[in-house]
């Protein structure tokens, strides 16, 4: 991976400087991506606000490829094709020039941490980003059946207080970092907020969690201010729950185990007045 911002892109982020709204969305595969609910959002909102693909990121030299694995096909014993861990970069911009929002869709690296967060900073400069947002999943003892719960971190202490008026918790947290929190920390030295929110998602959901995305795909839409159409992703979600459901009443021990969970989720935060 070159860590630079070729010319072209860069003219066609700076355009960017003339919203209003100018944010960046982060998603990273791997270890911070419990669920798939990182990956799932942004590619979503790349999808849904028909984003211009603005780059594709070759990342092999910032990978251990013992634990990214390459992806190759084979047909009838023929290797057709054989392709890097990369990432993609978006870039949109509203017909009203109010909003402009670079989104990042990647796997987490496992090397040059430094150098890749220069590159990501240096292009949240390049549009003025105003905040960036991290997004990211994590394994929690909660139910399906209950709102997914969105937790915060922050990386500015005036940023506490939206965060709470907009429904979300506070992190208490202590342990293995991921590249989320490396970027919030070169941010902040240069004077850029950023807000990581993390979906808590239940580890017996086996596909992509398209319920606690959802959920946190409104929430971005409702921090950045920018209308999307969530419908089909809430479609996923919907059908994701039936198909659970479906799996509680044909496994009991699956049913038991929910409930249980349901259990100690309502003695924690009080049962809710509505079913997810």
């Amino acid at each position: 991976m070159a860590f630079e911002i070729p010319l072209e892109v860069e003219e066609k982020v700076m355009s960017g400087r003339a919203a209003e709204k100018r944010y960046a969305l982060l998603g990273f595969g791997g270890w911070p991506d419990a669920g798939r609910v990182a990956s799932l959002t942004v590619e979503y909102f790349a999808r849904a606000l028909k984003a211009e693909k603005l780059m594709e990121l070759d990342c092999s030299e910032i990978h251990d490829l013992t634990m990214n694995r390459p992806f190759v096909e084979i047909r009838e014993a023929l290797i057709e094709s054989f392709r890097m861990p990369g990432a993609v970069i978006y870039f949109w911009k509203d017909p009203g020039q109010s909003s402009s929002l670079i989104i990042f869709s990647g796997v987490e690296p496992s090397l040059r941490w430094r150098e890749f967060s220069d590159f990501i900073i240096g292009l949240c400069k390049t549009i003025s980003a105003r905040r960036i947002y991290l997004v990211g999943g994590v394994l929690d003892q909660v139910p399906h059946t209950r709102r997914p719960r969105i937790s915060a971190v922050v990386n500015m202490e005036h940023l506490k207080s939206e965060m709470l008026l907009s429904g979300l918790d506070l992190t208490e947290y202590s342990g293995p970092a991921s590249i989320h929190s490396y970027l919030m920390i070169k941010a902040k030295q240069m004077g850029l907020e950023a807000v990581g929110l993390w979906a808590h998602t239940p580890a017996y959901v086996q596909h992509p969690n398209a319920i606690a995305a959802y959920h946190l795909a409104v929430k971005l839409a409702e921090l950045m201010k920018i209308t999307i159409d969530l419908s089909e992703l809430k479609m996923m979600a919907d059908s994701l729950r039936q198909a659970i459901s479906r799996a509680m009443e044909e496994n009991a021990d699956l049913r038991r185990m929910v409930e249980e969970i349901e259990r100690m989720y309502d003695e924690r935060y009080g049962k809710p007045s509505y079913i997810a």
